[in-house]
């Protein structure tokens, strides 16, 4: 998959999460593969995706993997933040992070 990542998502992401361009393209890209979807969210997260989505309406693709939540556009990457700390739970108690988040650290530092 052939994932554009915009200016305005490098930006974000080198503001937030100090990666470089790089890791920007290699984590876009697997967040967009491998992450949580809003048809893999159940309960609370659910919700979480649906406000996403009211806020950002360009963003049709929403993904969470590890702590980051990726807001994509198609295949293009929008931009990009840490997930909520109240919304973390909502993300282990989800039936898919079990499956798509084998071994993820979810603590923070």
């Amino acid at each position: 998959m052939n994932i554009i990542v915009t200016e305005h998502a490098e930006q974000r992401a080198k503001e937030r999460l100090r990666w470089n361009k790089n890791a920007i393209e290699r984590m876009a890209e697997k967040a967009f593969i491998e992450g949580i979807s809003h048809s893999d969210a159940d309960g609370k997260l659910k919700k979480y995706f649906d406000k996403l989505f009211l806020i950002q309406h360009q963003a049709n693709n929403t993904r969470i993997y590890g702590q980051v939540v990726y807001l994509f556009s198609d295949n293009r990457l929008v931009t990009l933040f840490l997930i909520p700390k109240n919304v973390e739970k909502y993300i282990k108690n989800n039936n898919m992070f079990h499956v798509k988040q084998q071994g993820a650290d979810y603590e923070r530092n």
